[in-house]
């Protein structure tokens, strides 16, 4: 029990990057090892089969789904981060997606947990999960049209649902 207690996730991936190379060789398009974690960056066009791959490998868990908006690059990022509970593997995999169409298979057939997940990342980032089965907003208000996240969304209030104060005001 102490050498699963002791070992860090991350570990012990070799097998599963040069399986992944192997079966989608033109979809990775890198590899990045920082901090002791593992990052997959692969083409958006095959991220659903690589996770289902994954999951095949025993990646049992869907620990997150988070996204980033870099405007400079007219990009969104979506990073899935995955693990193996049993052996204690755990894996980024990363893509980019285009600001103006920003589509994406859901993970929600793999990992019915993605659900909540992906509605977050669309609700809040504005990223459509084609297949998915509820994709509606789930902390904004149905009616609203922007999408808070990402960095063009203005700071200071200019409408009803934006209640900034600037330092001041209200008091």
């Amino acid at each position: 029990m102490g050498d699963f207690v002791n070992q860090q996730w991350g570990e012990n991936l070799d097998e599963t990057i040069e399986k992944l190379k192997n079966t989608f060789k033109k979809s990775i398009l890198s590899i990045v090892k920082f901090r002791g974690e593992t990052t997959i960056v692969v083409e958006p066009t095959n991220l659903h089969n690589i996770l289902e791959f994954l999951k095949e490998d025993g990646f049992n868990y869907l620990v997150d789904v988070s996204s980033a908006h870099f405007p400079e690059r007219e990009e969104i990022e979506l990073l899935y981060l995955v693990r193996d509970l049993i052996s204690k593997r755990q894996l980024r995999v990363k893509t980019s997606l285009s600001v103006e169409e920003p589509r994406i298979n859901s993970a929600s057939d793999i990992w019915p947990g993605a659900n909540w997940m992906e509605r977050e990342v669309y609700d809040l980032m504005g990223v459509i999960f084609e297949g998915h089965p509820d994709l509606r907003r789930i902390l904004m208000p149905e009616d609203f049209e922007d999408f808070p996240l990402r960095k063009e969304y203005p700071m200071e209030g200019d409408d009803e649902y934006r209640n900034f104060l600037r330092p001041g005001e209200g008091e």
